[in-house]
């Protein structure tokens, strides 16, 4: 239950805020605190990087890879159940057939393993735009997470439908313009060439 912006952030940062074991937030606060270390190293190492741009670039990313893990929490595998309801609400609210049949169909029937696969990727995720690490590829998988709600709900009348085009957008601009790429990770790798050297040629495109 939601109290208000100010309480739940500080409940978020304390946690535990579901069901989901302490752990969750002591690897949260390593993953937040890795993320200010990246980002001091990046300033300090490469040129151009503490512009106004840049950093506000860093909040963005850090600040909706946190949404990302916040909401990731409530899915933790011991507690399944809200992710079975809002998956059952997209079987029967989607926008279009194809896509409700496709859920009832393919989605339910293994849910329990699809589900735990949801938590672990969405945490990765979250973790990803925080250190800006592949930063174009998790906005990118976070979009289209993000579009199967739209589609997915869209006829929920609890929902506002334009509050997911936003994130899809969000999350598109940041993919496209390469946000991990300030202060982040992604920075690192492409501009110091003793990392970029160890780093997987083919997974360059993604930074």
């Amino acid at each position: 239950m939601r109290i208000d912006p100010f309480i739940d952030v500080l409940a978020f940062l304390t946690g535990p805020s579901y069901s989901e074991p302490s752990f969750m937030v002591i690897l949260y606060w390593i993953v937040a605190l890795f993320s200010v270390a990246v980002a001091v190293i990046a300033a300090q190492r490469l040129p151009g990087q503490t512009d106004v741009i840049q950093i506000g670039r860093l909040i963005v990313r850090f600040i909706v890879g946190s949404m990302w893990w916040q909401q990731a929490l409530w899915k933790y595998p011991s507690d399944l159940g809200g992710l079975r309801y809002w998956t059952e609400q997209m079987a029967q609210h989607s926008a279009f057939a194809f896509h409700a049949a496709f859920v009832q169909n393919v989605i339910l029937p293994y849910f329990t393993p699809i589900g735990v696969c949801i938590f672990f990727i969405e945490i990765a995720i979250g973790a990803s735009l925080m250190i800006g690490l592949l930063t174009r590829l998790s906005a990118f998988c976070g979009a289209l997470f993000i579009a199967n709600l739209w589609v997915g709900l869209y006829r929920v009348d609890s929902e506002w439908p334009w509050a997911y085009v936003f994130l899809i957008l969000l999350l598109a601009i940041s993919s496209l313009e390469a946000y991990g790429r300030s202060l982040g990770c992604d920075a690192l790798v492409r501009g110091d060439d003793g990392i970029r050297s160890r780093f997987p040629k083919f997974m360059l495109r993604f930074t």
